[in-house]
């Protein structure tokens, strides 16, 4: 996390920002909310064997951080790097499946954004965490089980910050089956909460 807070510096935030057509602080606020999000997603896909191995190979082949060179560049869609690398609805389908929609919905209603912003921004971030993962297998020589112990130490950083009804409500958007909507019930605990879910950073 810090050394993605670091990768998504103001400079970085700026342009995303812009080309977006929101405010900076708009978007560091989303960001906030959506990475914690897909770093769950991701420690719970790799929390057994089979998905730690997924995750590792497809870190080795697709995600080595070389995208993170050029970050401008692929925030310009000017990108050189592989499709797999830079392909964020195909993570994020991986990643989130069925539950995209969720994430998307308690994001937009939080901070206001409609949803093609959302999902635009989702989908920018997620080639961005795996590429910030993969420079780290790659400099640290991880294997699949450091790979899936990172995440988790991870996970728990951001747990840390977490009251247990926020990471109870975070579990269960994650975790929620069905048809990807969300009652009017659940979403509405999502409104507040989440603009204070880690911390306010």
């Amino acid at each position: 996390m810090d050394m993605l807070t670091q990768t998504l510096g103001t400079g970085a935030v700026n342009h995303m920002a812009k080309k977006m057509g929101i405010n900076s602080n708009l978007t560091r606020a989303a960001i906030s909310l959506a990475v914690p999000m897909l770093i769950k997603s991701l420690a719970k896909n790799a929390s057994n064997k089979k998905g730690a191995k997924s995750l590792n190979k497809a870190l080795e082949r697709d995600h080595d951080g070389s995208l993170l060179d050029n970050l401008t560049d692929f925030l310009d869609g000017n990108q050189r790097q592989q499709k797999k690398a830079t392909d964020g609805a195909g993570i994020l389908r991986h990643l989130l499946g069925d539950k995209r929609s969720n994430v998307e919905q308690v994001i937009s209603r939080d901070t206001g954004l409609d949803s093609n912003t959302t999902s635009g921004l989702l989908e920018t971030l997620a080639p961005i965490i795996l590429g910030q993962l993969g420079k780290q297998k790659r400099e640290q020589n991880l294997d699949d089980f450091d790979v899936a112990m990172l995440l988790k130490d991870e996970e728990r950083r951001v747990e840390v910050e977490q009251t247990p009804e926020q990471r109870g409500f975070v579990a269960n958007l994650l975790d929620k089956d069905g048809d990807g909507k969300i009652d009017s019930d659940f979403a509405q605990k999502g409104i507040g909460m989440l603009s204070n879910l880690f911390g306010g950073k």
